[in-house]
């Protein structure tokens, strides 16, 4: 199976007509707009269920969650895609919601990232995106459960990852080969594009102001940035002295762009069973589901489940299970996106 080489031109694949529905995912795949009530016909056995046109139908059944838990749901369908810029904006537009990504300027998204993950939104903000779908279609719109959205990424065989058990990442001859978009997609393209740049630690870090070529950028522990053999990364933070990538001015210049997001559908072999893409990496996507974080800032809090890694986060982060990530549902972050699902009658 082929792989998708991380390298700018996987970044390039951008659709200029940002409001114009339909629009193309990076493998080519129409995404309607997100009130278009065309419903396609899905084959169950002897019926026939109706689903809507961007979506992918999960049947009824038990599945694999968590650490090999044996669960059971009622069939439902949910979005093929990430809910992108160019769908967040059509409901900005519509209902004047407030809730605008702090990346997007004088209420736009940036150029060339109509059909990249919508992040820096709060679950408040997702849950009314779906109350405004479904009052425009009469469907029942919803953020995904965690079950729901284990089951669609794990697929009938309880997959750790979308596509297997394995990352099957590797990094030779300055090229990445990945599944999905993560932090060494990330690194790779900045080793590539980007190791002579001069840049800065920022305010933050034990090393404050001082200057360096990104290829130069350490961690408090001596390691410097760079991709491994098998799709890891060095020196991508410290958190003990504030070092690495993540604590530079070309990284933050990043983040107030969007982050390193890819069009949604650039990684086809990183899909599940079922269809969906990206739901290893690009954005984390919330869920309604809650949990007691066991990672990062939110460790020992209650907060909403969040899934799938991201364009920030490790390759591990990329499990299909819950990886003891969560979010405040009234934050917006980064690294946070969101899909949509619909309950079936």
């Amino acid at each position: 199976m082929k792989l998708i080489l991380a390298t700018l031109a996987l970044i390039s694949l951008t659709v200029h007509a940002a409001e114009k529905f339909p629009i193309k995912s990076g493998n080519g795949i129409t995404i309607p707009s997100p009130i278009d009530k065309t419903m396609v016909d899905v084959r169950e056995g002897s019926k026939t269920v109706k689903i809507p046109a961007g979506m992918v139908y999960v049947p009824a059944g038990k599945f694999t969650f968590g650490e090999g838990e044996t669960r059971e749901l009622p069939a439902f369908a949910i979005a093929r895609f990430e809910v992108t810029n160019a769908e967040y904006k059509a409901f900005i537009d519509a209902t004047r919601y407030r809730g605008v990504p702090r990346y997007w300027k004088d209420g736009e998204y940036p150029k060339d990232k109509a059909n990249h993950p919508v992040l820096f939104v709060s679950l408040d903000d997702a849950e009314a995106y779906c109350a405004w779908i479904s009052e425009k279609t009469g469907w029942k719109i919803v953020v995904p459960s965690a079950e729901q959205w284990e089951k669609a990424a794990r697929g009938p065989k309880g997959y750790l990852y979308p596509w297997g058990n394995d990352k099957d990442s590797s990094y030779r001859g300055g090229k990445l080969k990945a599944h999905f978009n993560y932090n060494a997609v990330c690194a790779a393209y900045m080793l590539d594009k980007e190791a002579k740049t001069i840049t800065s630690y920022v305010d933050k870090s034990s090393q404050a102001g001082q200057k360096g070529r990104v290829e130069d950028i350490m961690t408090g522990n001596g390691k410097v940035f760079a991709v491994t053999p098998d799709g890891g990364v060095d020196a991508w933070i410290d958190h003990d002295t504030n070092t690495g990538f993540v604590n530079t001015q070309i990284y933050r210049d990043l983040v107030d762009n969007g982050g390193f997001t890819t069009p949604v559908g650039s990684f086809p072999t990183g899909a599940s069973h079922y269809g969906c893409h990206d739901m290893a990496g690009n954005a984390y996507e919330w869920t309604s589901s809650i949990i007691v974080a066991t990672n990062g800032a939110e460790r020992g809090q209650e907060v909403n489940d969040v899934r799938g890694g991201s364009w920030y986060s490790t390759g591990r982060s990329g499990q299909s299970l819950c990886t003891g990530e969560g979010r405040k549902r009234n934050g917006g972050y980064h690294s946070v996106g969101f899909r949509i699902a619909m309950e079936l009658e």
